[in-house]
């Protein structure tokens, strides 16, 4: 119970809010509320005798009116979870709640009533400690909760994107990018092009508790990944992760995720993506507009907050943007080129078979065999299965891989079908290495062991059909989907007949041998 009497009482008397609050045994920010009310309702002490705690309180806090029986009740606390969610705004959940109150038969609350209304309720039953930030000081950082899409036109699969997105709580500056994987690599990488982006660094960055980022984050102890710790070294920074399970922490970031999904992903939900880089390009020119766009309660935006204030003060990037380096192992395969990301690297062929190490950067690969360094590429960012080939690892002749030649090739989808050996030709010459292309060529001749010769003659002739040049995803995709589309019916072409058809022609000659 609060002693309104005592708290004013000794107010009087001079006594600080600190000690009032250490006799009285509250808070200083009830404290603080009680002197603040009753100054406003013209309550001064001496109060008089009969003027207990009971009659202060209802002085203080007068009761508010009570509604109008007529009106629908506003479920608060489902509005209060639903804010949480990705893209759910007030007006989404007022044009539900006035569904809900014309079905009940009951008048619903204008759309300025319920906003008022609900923050009241939030403003009683939420505390929230307002910070002042300063600028230039942190950066908070973030993955978006939904995810775009990128068409691959070979296959005509959606790959997801990931998008990254970065904040200056000062300024409220925001940056994003999209990825088509959430690991470690390309949440380092996407710091650095944040800080490209504002032109400096900032002191601290405060990231949610993700295993990319932050091993381990108690009160005792604090364990940051080694790359991303040093990402953070060579732009100067420190990792400050929000606290597990306390988003306020980061609320800047948590805020403009809302807005980045809310006008700059929802706008481009139709769009179709055949790269990556198209991608970004379109997300960047809306999260361009939305830094430009004037603040409804302030002067100015975020970029002209940005500019004139927040970037003049940003720590200075250093000569060469930080690279994380990438380390695996791997063996050489027959055709003296090593497997990293997707793409193939060429090293000496006298390699072959050998296990090495491969490194890489966001810029090069280098290849080491027994500590040392026998092959360097630049990193290839195209399709997969793309090769780097160094003309001087090549073998004088292929003598010793002569099984492994085009001509070989053809021969072996000439016995297939004309289709076949037109598609093999195609992938032959479409490399500038001949080699390059031999793993694509083994792949199309291995499809006629899953799905007969007939059906991958079939596939070619259809591929074909679509491009002089097909490539072995093409093939692959084609032969699949006929497969899984193949009739039960003789009648219908199919000549592959289940158990159950030898069931009843056995069943059939067993009745015939009775009659």
């Amino acid at each position: 119970m609060v002693k309104y009497r005592e708290i004013l009482r000794q107010r009087a008397m001079g006594i600080s809010i600190r000690n009032i609050a250490f006799s009285c045994g509250c808070s200083t920010a009830t404290v603080v509320t009680v002197v603040d009310r009753a100054k406003a309702r013209g309550l001064e002490w001496p109060l008089p005798e009969e003027m207990n705690d009971a009659a202060i309180r209802a002085v203080i806090y007068p009761r508010e009116p009570k509604s109008d029986a007529s009106k629908a009740e506003i479920d608060h606390e489902r509005v209060d979870r639903e804010m949480e969610r990705p893209g759910v705004t007030l007006m989404v959940l007022w044009s539900e709640y006035c569904d809900a109150a014309l079905a009940s038969g009951k008048e619903p609350y204008m759309y300025s009533a319920f906003c008022q209304r609900h923050r009241k309720w939030a403003m009683a039953n939420k505390v929230a400690m307002h910070i002042e930030r300063k600028p230039a000081q942190e950066m908070q950082v973030d993955y978006v909760g939904d995810a775009m899409g990128v068409l691959d036109l070979d296959t005509g699969e959606l790959l997801k994107v990931y998008v990254f997105a970065a904040c200056l709580p000062y300024s409220g500056e925001l940056y994003a990018e999209g990825f088509y994987d959430m690991k470690e690599e390309s949440w380092v990488e996407a710091h650095v092009h944040a800080f490209s982006f504002y032109g400096g660094s900032v002191p601290i960055i405060v990231p949610d508790n993700l295993k990319q980022g932050v091993a381990k984050n108690t009160v005792e102890e604090l364990v940051v990944n080694e790359q991303y710790r040093r990402m953070a070294e060579h732009y100067g920074c420190a990792i400050v992760p929000a606290r597990p399970r306390k988003p306020r922490d980061k609320g800047a970031i948590e805020m403009g995720v809302r807005v980045i999904e809310q006008r700059a992903m929802a706008p481009l939900r139709d769009r179709v993506f055949t790269s990556l880089a198209q991608l970004n390009g379109a997300l960047m020119e809306k999260v361009r507009e939305i830094n430009a766009r004037p603040f409804q309660k302030r002067d100015g935006s975020r970029d002209e907050v940005f500019i004139r204030q927040e970037k003049p003060l940003l720590v200075p990037l250093p000569g060469k943007p930080y690279e994380m380096v990438t380390r695996k192992t791997a063996t050489v395969n027959f055709n003296y080129h090593v497997a990293f990301g997707g793409s193939r690297y060429s090293v000496p062929f006298s390699y072959v078979k050998r296990e090495v190490e491969v490194c890489a950067t966001k810029s090069a690969v280098w290849i080491a065999c027994d500590g040392e360094r026998i092959a360097m590429h630049g990193r290839l960012r195209g399709p997969k299965g793309s090769y780097s080939t160094n003309p001087g690892h090549m073998p004088d002749s292929h003598r010793d891989f002569a099984e492994w030649d085009g001509n070989r090739f053809r021969r072996w989808a000439g016995e297939i079908g004309p289709s076949c050996e037109a598609v093999v030709d195609g992938i032959l010459k479409s490399r500038k290495i001949e080699q390059q292309s031999y793993r694509s060529c083994r792949g199309v001749l291995a499809l006629a062991k899953k799905h007969g010769k007939e059906m991958l003659e079939q596939a070619c002739a259809k591929a074909l059909s679509y491009s002089p040049r097909p490539s072995y995803k093409t093939v692959k995709s084609i032969a699949s989907k006929m497969a899984e589309s193949v009739p039960e019916d003789p009648d219908d072409g199919a000549y592959l007949r289940g158990s159950g058809y030898y069931q009843n022609l056995d069943q059939e000659d067993a009745e015939g041998d009775d009659e």
